[in-house]
């Protein structure tokens, strides 16, 4: 794609956006921040972007035409190539994810679940989170979305069944259930030591001990401090 000049794609294309969404907020050229702020109307809405991934938004015409082929909003072909477990993997590796471990989180996507459709696509690699936790979508969908829950015993998706009312839920002394599909568990659990903080604090820990054998071993002296 070229934005404002600049020739790009993939990983590079979203980082040159991300950039002229913050100029839109906070570059003091007022030129570059004009061009931010189209650019912000430009991913949210336009047939060609990269985010929104649809032909047009069809908010007016739900709310104001009977027609439902007025409705319709066609994918781009990001929502078929989801189903393909190579275009997985060439997505996480042109982001520097393994393709083993790396998984795609998609939102604002229903699932019909109804139909038989899962939420978990190409082998783990894709999950679909959202589902149609909307109101809107749940006759579409048959549930009330999905919740990616993330710990150090792996991946887990709550499938939501929808709520109907509070005045039901008493009536019928139901609450809102949920079922829980297990994505991905680890065979060994993932301890704080392996998180990007965990490496942090290992990195302090070694050069707190590099300091202390400077000083027992009389490579520095300690500085009294003067009366």
């Amino acid at each position: 794609m070229e934005i404002y000049g600049q020739k790009t794609r993939g990983k590079a294309l979203y980082e040159l956006l991300d950039s002229y969404i913050r100029k839109g907020f906070l570059a003091v050229d007022c030129e570059e921040r004009q061009k931010g702020r189209d650019m912000m109307w430009y991913i949210w809405l336009h047939a060609n972007s990269p985010l929104f991934g649809k032909d047009k938004m069809a908010t007016f015409e739900r709310y104001f035409l009977a027609d439902k082929e007025t409705h319709r909003e066609k994918k781009n072909p990001y929502y078929n190539l989801l189903e393909e477990e190579e275009t997985a993997s060439m997505i996480l590796k042109e982001f520097g994810l393994s393709r083993e471990e790396g998984h795609i989180i998609n939102g604002h996507v229903p699932v019909k679940s109804k139909n038989g459709e899962t939420p978990v696509k190409c082998g783990g690699k894709v999950l679909v989170i959202d589902g149609g936790f909307s109101k809107a979508y749940q006759k579409e969908t048959g549930i009330a979305g999905y919740t990616l829950i993330y710990n150090s015993y792996g991946l887990i998706l709550a499938a939501h069944e929808p709520f109907e009312s509070t005045e039901a839920a008493i009536e019928k002394e139901s609450d809102i259930h949920s079922e829980s599909i297990v994505v991905k568990r680890v065979a060994s659990r993932k301890l704080v030591g392996d998180t990007d903080v965990g490496h942090q604090l290992r990195a302090k820990i070694e050069d707190l001990e590099m300091l202390l054998k400077a000083y027992h071993s009389g490579v520095i002296v300690e500085k009294f401090p003067r009366k």
